[in-house]
């Protein structure tokens, strides 16, 4: 990549999420805080909140350098008519608007989910300035299995031949570090495709994105972006690598649900966010029992999988995982 240093003056860490969602939320952004410098703020807008209700977590962010703003995006509620995605709620098209919330001075920003937890220093990665127009990602685990012969590859094929993507640049949404300048020139192509063909956006924005991104991604090591799909194959840390974002994608999350692949390790900022939220009117989050069934289920599936009817599976990802952390170092 021919990303430039740059002093971190500028930069920002950014969430977004609805007040249904803030406790974990918190949780990343309390974990992101621990692990950046003291000149680098950390946003969180809460969608459809109001500044009475924000005004709230004052006690709790005191000593940190986390900003909770209530926010309002009169353009999410149409957008929400092409969601697609049927694990996500339509409030993940949120990120496509913060640039309109962030102070002038923040000239790029490092965007994360709220279902992910920092664990090791993101300075390195701030002190570098992403190349115009082009954003920062790490790969999707559908990089992981794309070149296996299975039943559902042709229609994974299809999905990309659909967004005008490959899976070698297919990228996850939910960590992304950028200019606004790059952003503000890469959503409004995002937001036409997701809104003339929504069907084929099964991933709504993470889908929109890669199209529109197409060409323009620099990819960044897996260590910024660990996915549960990845923790199932590899522990990295059992092969000498510390990633700084683990990714809590699909379900059970460990704070609902503690165990494989995530332990309690991986609750101690949860934890944290409770006891500083424990006066404060939040609600915690209930993932729909169907989905935590389908979650567990899938899960518990793919374990038997990779152990007992496709054990050479195991290796090969684990080939694949072990060389995309490797790949792309700053």
């Amino acid at each position: 990549m021919s990303a430039t240093p740059s002093e971190t003056k500028g930069s920002a860490i950014v969430l977004i999420c609805n007040e249904n969602y803030l406790l974990p939320t918190f949780s990343a952004a309390l974990s992101a805080d621990h692990h950046t410098a003291a000149d680098v703020p950390v946003y969180i807008f809460v969608v459809n909140s109001d500044p009475g209700w924000a005004s709230q977590f004052d006690h709790a962010v005191a000593g940190t350098k986390i900003r909770i703003e209530a926010a309002h995006l009169s353009q999410l509620e149409e957008a929400t008519r092409f969601h697609r995605d049927r694990y996500l709620p339509a409030i993940a098209l949120a990120r496509l608007w913060f640039d309109g919330l962030l102070d002038q001075e923040i000239d790029r920003f490092f965007y994360i989910d709220g279902d992910t937890m920092v664990d090791g220093e993101l300075d390195s990665l701030l002190a570098v300035r992403p190349s115009p127009g082009r954003i920062m990602a790490a790969p999707d685990v559908m990089r992981m299995f794309m070149d296996e012969k299975s039943r559902g590859k042709k229609h994974e094929l299809a999905y990309l031949n659909g967004l005008d993507c490959d899976a070698d640049s297919y990228f996850n949404s939910g960590v992304i570090y950028t200019s606004r300048e790059a952003w503000n020139s890469i959503v409004p192509e995002a937001l036409e495709f997701l809104f003339e063909h929504p069907e084929g956006c099964r991933s709504s924005d993470q889908s929109a994105l890669n199209h529109a991104a197409y060409g323009r991604v620099d990819m960044l090591p897996l260590t910024y972006n660990y996915q549960s799909e990845h923790m199932m194959v590899l522990d990295p840390r059992r092969n000498g690598f510390a990633p700084a974002i683990w990714h809590f994608t699909g379900g059970p999350n460990p704070w609902d649900r503690p165990g494989w692949p995530w332990d309690e390790y991986f609750n101690r900022f949860h934890r944290m966010a409770e006891l500083l939220l424990v006066d404060c009117d939040v609600k915690t989050p209930k993932p729909p029992a169907a989905q935590m069934r389908a979650g567990i289920s899938h899960r518990r599936r793919t374990k038997n999988r990779l152990n007992w009817i496709y054990p050479w599976r195991k290796i090969t990802r684990k080939a694949k995982i072990l060389r995309l952390l490797s790949a792309g170092s700053l």
